[in-house]
């Protein structure tokens, strides 16, 4: 009895070398990758510990109003379809406009003035600013306006007679019920449109899906019920609205500002902060993208802004409500990183939805 418990012991003390072997092992090859790849973990024991450092700025810097404000508002307009039924276009228009909130509030934007009527009630073509039932300064107050208009919401069936095999008579196949082949078909555009003094259609996204349905009917007509007609259309707006997600994302997540930089004691690592948190839904382990803004005048006095990536970083365990800390290596930027720069998160796609979800390049056109 006593061998066997030696036996044991010496077999259960090989299996846990074993598995620390191999975590071992394994934590080995994740600093291999991350060294690799410039990652930097993301804990941070204490932020005070850390030195810090003196930071060339931006110019021009930005100012308190532009520091302050990080998260985007928005509109949502319908246009009017031309040569669809506006009555026909009421829950369409109802499910895309929820769509669309849901997606400007995942990425941290916010949706003003969903007072003005119904879900379902239609805005008028025009300037934004002079839409019927909405305050002037309600419009101007939103950074950017979401305008769709749908150009075919269209359902169609065909029937295909059932299969008449050699020893079958006419009355036989005839008493046999064909196959009918449903198509939902829905076509919109959605602009995302800069509002200023001169609204500026800063992108278009073009959505193209059809949703299809296999049922068996006598009737050659093949008549679909009212409500899964109503499915129908819905699973083809869904899938389509979908494809939305990142690039929109993208467009409208919160914009921060880079204000601070630490190194740690004795080492080399670097920490940056950025004037987004928890608020604005960064977590420890996002990847954020540092960018450099430039501006230009055109001939006609109008500035134009644009952002050009110069590092990533990740979100270290330091993350508070409206600031957090990133771990960035100044090293690999393609420019010195400095006070004033601009901060956003990275959106990317699941591997499950890449490889579940509907076709986005057959769906999504942009333009």
């Amino acid at each position: 009895m006593g061998d066997e418990r030696e036996v044991g012991m010496v077999e259960r003390g090989i299996m846990r070398n074993e598995r620390r072997r191999r975590v071992a092992f394994g934590l080995s090859a994740v600093a291999l990758v991350a060294a690799n790849f410039g990652c930097a973990t993301g804990r941070v024991s204490n932020v005070d510990a850390y030195e810090d450092l003196p930071m060339n700025r931006v110019v021009p810097y930005p100012s308190q109003e532009e520091l302050r404000k990080r998260a985007f508002e928005l509109v949502i307009v319908d246009r009017p379809a031309v040569g669809i039924a506006e009555g026909l276009l009421e829950r369409p228009r109802a499910q895309v406009r929820r769509a669309l909130e849901g997606i400007a509030a995942d990425a941290g934007a916010s949706v003003i003035d969903r007072s003005l009527g119904e879900l379902g009630a239609l805005r008028t073509e025009g300037v934004l600013g002079e839409l019927e039932g909405r305050e002037t300064e309600e419009v101007t107050g939103a950074d950017y306006a979401l305008a769709t208009r749908f150009s075919k919401y269209q359902y169609a069936a065909t029937w295909k007679k059932p299969f008449k095999m050699p020893w079958q008579s006419d009355d036989e196949v005839a008493s046999k019920p064909g196959t009918c082949d449903h198509t939902a078909t829905v076509e919109l555009d959605v602009q995302l449109i800069e509002v200023g003094s001169n609204d500026k259609v800063a992108r278009t996204f073009a959505l193209e899906h059809r949703a299809e349905q296999e049922t068996k009917d006598l009737d050659p007509a093949c008549t679909l019920p009212p409500v899964t007609l109503t499915v129908l259309f819905e699973k083809a707006l869904d899938e389509a609205l979908s494809c939305l997600d990142l690039p929109l994302g993208e467009a409208l997540a919160p914009r921060g500002h880079l204000t601070g930089h630490r190194k740690a004691p004795g080492g080399d690592r670097h920490i940056y902060r950025i004037t987004l948190g928890s608020a604005h839904g960064l977590e420890p382990g996002d990847t954020v993208e540092i960018r450099r803004e430039q501006r230009s005048m055109s001939p006609t006095g109008e500035e134009t802004r644009e952002e050009r990536v110069i590092a990533t970083g990740e979100v270290t365990d330091q993350v508070r409500a409206q600031q957090s800390w990133i771990a960035a290596d100044p090293s690999k930027a393609t420019d010195g990183i400095l006070d004033g720069d601009v901060v956003r998160p990275v959106f990317s796609e699941g591997l499950l939805s890449s490889l579940t979800g509907p076709d986005c390049d057959e769906i999504l056109t942009e333009r």
